[in-house]
């Protein structure tokens, strides 16, 4: 688990990518941070709608459930547990918003030891 204090940091770009990380993300407060990447760790959990102001939101590559906050920029969610997804087919997503929400399982594997990414 991460400090939610790293959140609040007066920075332009938090990059925790390709680490082992895990837990829940629970920042301080209203994160300000234009860029945050934290793909390719082990968080799970809901994402926080403390994350809603961030600009380019990239948490691909993780165990998040539940659902997802809407007005970010740039999101890549793929290759999560995501079942919150909705988004209307008359929603006008603007060309210059790249949103990816692929390969995501809207049932999490069973609980092991050892963790797999594969759906069930």
């Amino acid at each position: 688990m991460i400090p939610g204090r790293i959140f609040i940091f007066p920075i332009t770009s938090l990059q925790l990518q390709r680490n082992f990380f895990y837990g829940l993300i629970q920042p301080a407060d209203q994160v300000t941070i234009p860029t945050v990447d934290l793909s390719y760790n082990k968080f799970s959990g809901g994402i926080s709608l403390l994350l809603s102001s961030v600009e380019n939101l990239y948490l691909n590559n993780n165990r998040f459930t539940r659902e997802v906050p809407t007005s970010i920029q740039t999101m890549y969610l793929q290759h999560n547990f995501l079942t919150g997804i909705q988004i209307s087919p008359v929603a006008e997503i603007p060309v210059s918003s790249p949103l990816c929400l692929q390969y995501n399982c809207m049932v999490p594997p069973l609980q092991t030891p050892y963790p797999l990414k594969a759906c069930p």
